[in-house]
């Protein structure tokens, strides 16, 4: 380590021009992968918190949520350890000319699946609604009677949650009833049954139900896989630039310092502590442009308007800054196995 200390100190500018190389392809790398996980978030985060352990949708839904229409009296007759009745749909909130775009999730207030509250109170009587507090970027607030497209009566927002978001819009949680007001096709059905415990098979067979878990429900939600499986790839494939360009650039330092590790051979220095030295340089340059790289994302993020999703996931971090310092040091196995093969008497002539 000593050695690979010293190199570096004594060659700044070499090794600060490879460190800014690592951190530049870091950036992109936690970059996009801090977006992804906050898009994953604002696609499905509304529908992660239910704390369920299944949904069940109709049989003609082929999986879909939104296509799914349970008879209402169906619903009351399914068992399970703990049973709640859910209504999706699109509400409109208008302002003026303005227009927000936000997703109803309708529920009884005192299922298992109601939200946590972080100001005002649980919605109950007519009219009464819970919203996602994105919404107050857009200047609503607690105790607004707002108008929609979906209806001529006024709903009042009498409580804010957080972190609620469905198809990347604000939820805005009502009872089944008020969601059954905002569309005749509603009228008498729920979207869904989610449930604690499993549902007999008999059951499902009776009602022409279909059976998920609540993580394979939202991970098939329409277009979540396409999105994770385009990122994912775009990471990948910047962690093994990322480590291809590192074991380059030590390749070819270590092939200008031939005559360096003739002299350092000469002097009895052995093929280990060489060997050893280029190991270190990897991983502290390594090391270093990943940490520089998470702290620029994390500054990023404060910065960043709260319109654009971005999440720190930090175990997926680590183990993304841990898979490019190993691709790096697998690079520069090829730059050690150069430097211990240096012959001093042909190196120094």
């Amino acid at each position: 380590m000593f050695l690979a200390f010293k190199e570096i100190t004594h060659e700044k500018r070499h090794f600060a021009l490879i460190t800014a190389m690592i951190t530049l392809v870091g950036i992109l790398a936690f970059f996009l992968t801090a977006l992804a996980v906050g898009l994953l978030a604002a696609m499905t985060q509304g529908i992660q918190k239910l704390d369920s352990d299944y949904v069940l949708l109709s049989e003609a839904s082929n999986q879909s949520i939104q296509a799914s229409l349970i008879p209402e009296d169906a619903a009351k007759q399914i068992e399970a350890e703990d049973v709640a009745r859910l209504g999706l749909g699109v509400l409109t909130l208008k302002r003026g000319d303005e227009r927000t775009t936000t997703t109803i999730l309708a529920m009884d207030p005192k299922d298992f699946t109601a939200p946590q509250l972080v100001e005002g109170k649980m919605y109950g009587a007519e009219g009464e609604v819970v919203a996602d507090d994105s919404l107050k970027q857009d200047g609503y607030k607690l105790g607004d009677t707002v108008q929609t497209s979906q209806r001529d009566e006024p709903f009042k927002i009498v409580g804010f949650t957080t972190d609620r978001t469905y198809a990347a819009a604000p939820i805005v949680y009502m009872t089944i009833p008020d969601w059954q007001s905002t569309g005749p096709q509603y009228r008498g059905f729920v979207s869904a049954i989610t449930t604690k415990g499993e549902v007999s098979a008999s059951q499902l067979e009776d009602y022409k139900l279909t059976s998920q878990t609540l993580s394979d429900f939202y991970t098939e939600l329409p277009g979540v896989s396409e999105q994770n499986l385009t990122f994912m790839l775009m990471v990948i494939a910047l962690i093994i630039v990322s480590a291809v360009i590192l074991g380059i650039f030590i390749y070819v330092l270590t092939l200008q310092k031939r005559r360096i590790f003739g002299v350092m051979k000469t002097q009895g220095i052995s093929n280990w502590m060489i060997g050893w030295s280029v190991i270190w340089q990897t991983a502290i340059l390594s090391i270093l442009g990943s940490v520089l790289a998470v702290v620029i994302v994390i500054a990023l993020q404060a910065v960043i308007p709260p319109q654009v999703p971005i999440t720190i996931p930090w175990l997926l971090f680590g183990l993304m800054g841990a898979i490019m310092v190993g691709f790096s040091l697998l690079g520069a196995l090829f730059s050690v196995r150069s430097a211990t093969k240096v012959d001093p008497l042909i190196a120094l002539k």
